[in-house]
């Protein structure tokens, strides 16, 4: 059997990206019925899949990027889908002083090159208001990461909307270079 790490990533890859890969009936918000999710799981694909299982990978996932609805009938991914008819649930707000982006050196060049930071195939840009955070995101790519340092409150004033997800996600549509106030290379 695959292990739980692996099982995480490819309930994220049906919950963001592909929900069709399991037959999934995705609601406006990302939303779907956790029995048809099992159910999708075990007949489409080589991992299996419980309630108990299902249950200890969302309460275990240190980015709390689950949520279950309060019956825990429906479960959804809360940011980060490329599913162009999904739209987040945010609250939006005011931003803190300073936002974090994780990402990589590879990437800040692209980012440089283009004047912004793009939500690329997503429905945002990601950020966090912690910096360890921001350095979770960074690492996962394998490449050598950076952490910028994004003046939020600064572009809020000059008319940038933010809205932040269930987990604490920040996002918004693009951050112009000229809002990064620092790069940061080590932890």
């Amino acid at each position: 059997m695959k292990g739980t790490d692996e099982l995480s990533k490819y309930l994220c890859l049906l919950l963001r990206h592909q929900p069709e890969k399991a037959g999934l009936d995705m609601d406006s918000h990302g939303w779907v019925s956790v029995e048809q999710l099992i159910s999708g799981v075990n007949s489409c694909s080589g991992y299996r899949l419980d309630r108990e299982l299902l249950e200890r990978i969302v309460a275990e996932d240190r980015k709390g990027r689950y949520r279950f609805d309060e019956k825990h009938e429906r479960i959804k991914c809360c940011q980060g889908h490329s599913v162009e008819w999904v739209e987040p649930e945010l609250t939006y707000s005011e931003p803190p002083e300073f936002l974090y982006h994780g990402t990589t050196t590879r990437a800040l060049g692209l980012i440089e090159e283009s004047g912004s930071i793009s939500r690329m195939k997503r429905h945002a840009v990601h950020m966090q208001a912690a910096e360890e955070k921001a350095w979770q995101s960074a690492e996962r790519w394998h490449m050598t990461p950076v952490v910028l340092k994004i003046a939020a409150s600064e572009m809020a004033k000059d008319g940038y909307t933010f809205g932040v997800t269930e987990n604490e996600v920040w996002c918004t549509e693009e951050v112009p270079v000229k809002y990064i106030c620092d790069r940061i290379y080590n932890k």
